[in-house]
């Protein structure tokens, strides 16, 4: 019987695919307060993901994120409508690399991007780009023989 993914896991494939994105600068995970504190010495393009919820279904469980794609028009001639533009190709290249990527992900879970809303002069500064609602689908066993104890 395959493990279970954690969420640890779900993350450290997040990082994995936004370390291995030629354009994606840096990547974090966490809460909503810690996206806007987090400000300071960010690197741009940046990638959040906020976990929204758990659900555990027969034999798989559904974890929900929003996945922030962020960046800052450049300071001389930067355009917001091509910081749109280009966030919002992050987010669909972050989908490819999950669901059309190697082999040993496609078979381990599914990634869905329900929706995607623009984020607009963000935080209290510059940022534009996208907050995508995704469900991440992985088969799960609730299984007691699994359960630690003494």
């Amino acid at each position: 019987m395959a493990q279970n993914l954690t969420y640890r896991d779900i993350v450290d494939e997040f990082k994995a695919a936004c370390d291995a994105h030629i354009a994606i600068a840096s990547f974090e995970s966490g809460t909503i307060d810690f996206l806007d504190a987090s400000a300071v010495n960010r690197l741009y393009p940046y990638i959040f993901l906020r976990p929204t919820q758990t659900l555990q279904a027969p034999n798989q469980r559904t974890l929900s994120f929003e996945l922030y794609s962020l960046d800052i028009p450049r300071l001389s001639g930067g355009s917001n409508i091509d910081v749109i533009s280009n966030t919002e190709t992050y987010l669909w290249d972050l989908m490819a690399w999950f669901n059309v990527g190697t082999t040993e992900r496609q078979q381990t879970y599914d990634i869905v991007m329900n929706t995607a809303i623009p984020v607009n002069e963000a935080f209290q500064d510059r940022v534009f780009g996208w907050m995508g609602n995704i469900d991440v689908i992985t088969p799960f066993a609730l299984d007691y023989c699994n359960y630690p104890q003494l």
